[in-house]
């Protein structure tokens, strides 16, 4: 039986389809890259980088909240 993994568990469980495929692009780029200097840490930073993204995904209503004072403050003339 697969050995479950918390933490990416939780990053896939918040992406969209896209998302999952850009975070499984840039996790394999981190895999070579931490292959050819001989550590983790390409693979180690592209992982909590996803899991902050995750994390904010999966704040219910954030990107229509986000939209809405985005929206207002272009309303305001605050920002083109």
């Amino acid at each position: 039986m697969p050995k479950k993994h918390p933490r990416a568990n939780h990053i896939l469980k918040h992406l969209s389809d896209y998302d999952k495929d850009l975070f499984l692009g840039e996790l394999i780029c981190a895999i070579d890259q931490s292959q050819q200097n001989g550590n983790f840490d390409a693979i180690n930073l592209c992982i909590e980088e996803w899991e902050d993204t995750a994390e904010l995904l999966s704040i219910p209503d954030l990107k229509d909240r986000v939209w809405a004072h985005f929206n207002e403050l272009k309303k305001a003339g605050v920002i083109n």
